[in-house]
């Protein structure tokens, strides 16, 4: 996944390693990554990838660390890094040099 390895550095200051950032879509049982980081990923999926499944109490538990603002900040900032994935995948655009393009555009 692209946005994945875009991360990778930022998340290395975070202290993910490089191999965590590569499996962080596996969360669940991700040893690098506190309660808090695998809801914040958990909600990524479901921004990305089952937006029309979410249920409320994913809601709940993300108020429960996050401001209505903060919320809507961490949607808003998922669906944008979304988008640009799939703008730059779909015309096949080489944003950064080292960052390979992902399966679906070659």
């Amino acid at each position: 996944m692209r946005l994945l390895r875009h991360h990778a550095p930022k998340l290395a200051v975070q202290g993910v390693s490089e191999e965590g950032a590569a499996r962080l879509v596996d969360y669940k049982d991700h040893p690098e990554l506190d309660e808090l980081d695998k809801l914040v990923v958990e909600y990524s999926i479901a921004v990305t990838n089952n937006w029309n499944k979410t249920r409320d109490e994913v809601f709940v538990r993300l108020r429960a660390h996050f401001s209505e603002a903060q919320l809507v900040e961490l949607t808003w900032r998922i669906a944008l890094c979304g988008a640009f994935n799939r703008f730059n995948d779909i015309l096949q655009l080489e944003v950064e040099q080292g960052v390979p393009h992902s399966e679906a555009a070659e």
